[in-house]
């Protein structure tokens, strides 16, 4: 039987084909556009009710949060991944990094404080941490050209390819 792999975030997740992307996987995109954290944790019970007993859940929320300068983002998303770490004993849970951003009210600092802010709550609920961001980042902490799309925040096709090299590397380690 073929390994089950969740993907659950906001539109970075819902456009992206990862069946397609990981064929040898059984996948389910559980991505909503627009979604925000605390639509996240309204939808938990729902979301509870689709997935059945997969090896990994792939958890990426809260850029739509940061786009609305909402940055307090860690208690609803500390109760996510405290439920999907109880609801699924033996399922691998990965809290990923969210991307940079190129937009001019928006400091990248802002996005690399968030995502220290999920690695320690990963840690703390025994969860996995996957940093993305730091793929989309040069030397100096800019996006890198080419991997964001023309509005700043939605991946290009070669973010989505550096996304699930990323993932595929993580799942290849385990």
């Amino acid at each position: 039987m073929k390994k089950h792999l969740v993907f659950i975030g906001d539109s970075l997740t819902e456009w992206y084909d990862w069946q397609d992307r990981f064929p040898a996987y059984r996948v389910m995109n559980l991505g909503i556009s627009g979604e925000t954290v605390e639509e996240l944790l309204d939808r938990r019970d729902t979301l509870r009710e689709k997935i059945d007993a997969p090896d990994a859940i792939f958890l990426m929320t809260g850029i739509n949060n940061i786009l609305s300068e909402r940055y307090d983002i860690t208690a609803p998303y500390r109760e996510i991944v405290r439920n999907l770490t109880t609801w699924y004993k033996g399922t691998k849970i990965v809290v990923q990094s969210l991307v940079p951003v190129d937009m001019p009210w928006i400091n990248n600092d802002t996005v690399r404080t968030i995502n220290r802010h999920l690695s320690d709550l990963a840690r703390e609920h025994n969860a996995e941490y996957l940093d993305v961001y730091s793929h989309f980042v040069d030397e100096s902490g800019k996006p890198r050209p080419g991997l964001l799309s023309d509005d700043g925040v939605h991946l290009a096709a070669k973010g989505y390819e550096v996304w699930a090299t990323v993932v595929e590397e993580y799942l290849k380690a385990c």
